[in-house]
């Protein structure tokens, strides 16, 4: 699966490139955010649950590490053409959050994109993500002879997804979303790389020239089993269920608003009973507010609160995070 994910997008991605036009643009974005976050532990997890991120991004074993300010420089790169088909861009991202007292949770995020536009409007994205060396805190290794010793968690992420998004009059647009990821895992917790695959519809409604609501469902299947997991009691294959809900207003010709609630249901699906979690289930509930104000055509000041609320059925107790930020993002 993954040789084929491989051999057809980057191909796909050079042949679309190289067929279009001369004429074409070139844009920039440069953002640069400062958050407060309650607990480091779970600061990624909560950012990247989100319909354009990666909502299924490892279960944190120990919450609660302490709080911290986190920097998160992020440059994107947009060209913009016209081929034979249509309509072409290609983009590229990086980024990262940089953490000032706890840097072992410092880590980056790499992102390309190539979408193509049809003569029927139909819009295909074809998207790569790559984050590396995702330091997830101090977990429990346990060895052959039961003996248990605590080490450093590191997980890296690969996965290529599609969007194809289709205009079902002027003012709503359906799309369908899918992808295949790899979560490798440091030693010696290797026992734990997953596969996963996700799937899910989404409806963006410009319910008028001021308002726009997205809302969307991922249906995802993790799998983890294997016979290191089955020694290690600790398979973590799951299921997934996630929903989300955006609205954007725009209250004054520069200021706007964004709402967005997140949903989100793991069950654990291994069948040993001896696993550490046979049976259990997380659900995760989190918010989030923000308020962009544009000072200039190129540049826009962002000030956000998250809130999220972690429990896990093999817990007593819930887990709560907040996060606030601000940034600055500059266009090109």
């Amino acid at each position: 699966m993954i040789d084929y994910l491989r051999n057809g997008f980057y191909p796909l991605l050079i042949t679309t490139i190289i067929s279009s036009t001369a004429k074409a643009d070139w844009t920039a974005n440069i953002n640069n955010t400062g958050y407060y976050t309650s607990d480091v532990a779970l600061f990624s997890v909560t950012r990247r649950l989100s319909l354009k991120d990666d909502p299924t991004q490892p279960v944190v074993d120990r919450p609660k590490q302490g709080a911290d300010f986190v920097y998160e420089p992020d440059a994107k790169i947009k060209w913009s053409g016209t081929n034979s088909l249509g309509k072409i861009s290609w983009s590229a991202k990086a980024g990262g959050y940089v953490f000032v007292d706890q840097t072992k949770f410092s880590h980056s995020v790499f992102e390309t994109q190539v979408s193509q536009t049809f003569s029927t409007k139909t819009k295909i994205h074809l998207r790569y993500n790559f984050i590396p060396d995702l330091y997830l805190g101090q977990n429990t290794y346990i060895d052959g002879n039961s003996e248990t010793y605590d080490q450093d968690e590191i997980v890296t992420t690969n996965y290529w997804s599609i969007q194809v998004d289709q205009p079902l009059n002027n003012n709503l647009t359906a799309s369908l979303y899918g992808r295949y990821g790899l979560r490798n895992y440091n030693a010696p917790f290797q026992y734990r790389n997953t596969q996963f695959w996700t799937l899910g519809p989404r409806l963006d409604w410009a319910i008028n020239d001021k308002t726009q609501l997205l809302v969307g469902y991922h249906y995802e299947l993790g799998n983890a089993a294997s016979e290191k997991s089955v020694n290690a009691h600790d398979n973590v294959s799951y299921t997934s269920n996630y929903t989300s809900a955006e609205l954007t207003i725009q209250l004054l010709e520069r200021l706007s608003t964004v709402f967005i609630i997140d949903y989100e249901k793991n069950n654990f699906t291994s069948n040993n009973i001896n696993d550490l979690e046979y049976g259990a289930s997380e659900d995760v509930y989190q918010g989030e507010i923000a308020c962009l104000y544009k000072l200039h055509p190129s540049a826009t000041v962002k000030l956000g609160w998250q809130y999220g609320d972690r429990k896990l059925t093999s817990d007593d107790q819930n887990i709560v995070i907040n996060n606030v930020w601000l940034s600055l993002i500059s266009s090109f």
